[in-house]
């Protein structure tokens, strides 16, 4: 029987609850639209009382960030490492999927430092993470480059790798898109499944051409 995972203390569990207000937040505001007294708010404590677990916002939003990215990043390289052969790699953007299920919201936090203010300094942390995320993890797909001499390699991956990467987090900022169409939660098991499909498919096809 597995080990019980530890319990967490009570300032822990203060700054675990810190960290979902933010998260939050900051998807929903972006980093300079989110004030310490707002995510305090949403906590649920005192403004100086955040001082207690995080320096500042900065910090704070790094926090979110890793609290979210790290697993993410260990994840996709552990699985890239142990990759040998098609299968694999096309069930990456499924991997992906799954570990986004936990931080949904860091979705909207990709897209607001792809497109927003490059000078912002929440833009910069993600910009980070986002480099990791690619350099450690999908350039490392080189099978996802086109051979013809008029299209070359390095520039088809990169638009092939933005392609599966705006398919799987796209999905989870497309809630109002669906409901225009249909009923439900895109995060519901059946719509995840059906996700997780199109995109094996999706990779699938870059892989072979």
């Amino acid at each position: 029987m597995a080990n019980a995972p530890p319990k967490l203390s009570k300032g822990q569990l203060t700054a675990e609850r810190i960290l979902d207000a933010a998260e939050d937040l900051f998807a929903r505001q972006g980093y300079e639209g989110t004030t310490l007294r707002q995510i305090a708010g949403a906590a649920a404590i005192q403004e100086p009382g955040l001082y207690n677990h995080f320096s500042g916002k900065l910090a704070l939003y790094e926090a979110v960030l890793h609290r979210a990215l790290n697993p993410m990043t260990e994840a996709l390289g552990a699985h890239l490492n142990q990759a040998s052969g098609l299968r694999d790699y096309t069930n990456l953007p499924s991997l992906m999927t799954d570990l986004l299920l936990d931080h949904p919201q860091i979705a909207a936090l990709f897209q607001q430092a792809m497109q927003g203010d490059s000078d912002s300094a929440g833009n910069q942390l993600m910009r980070n993470w986002l480099n990791r995320l690619f350099n450690e993890g999908f350039l490392s797909l080189g099978g996802l480059g086109s051979h013809s001499e008029n299209d070359p390699d390095q520039a088809a991956l990169a638009i092939n790798v933005i392609a599966m990467f705006n398919l799987t987090t796209g999905y989870f900022l497309s809630q109002r898109a669906f409901d225009t169409m249909a009923e439900g939660d895109l995060q519901s098991p059946e719509n995840i499944a059906r996700q997780k499909r199109l995109l094996h498919r999706v990779m699938r096809a870059m892989l072979i051409s």
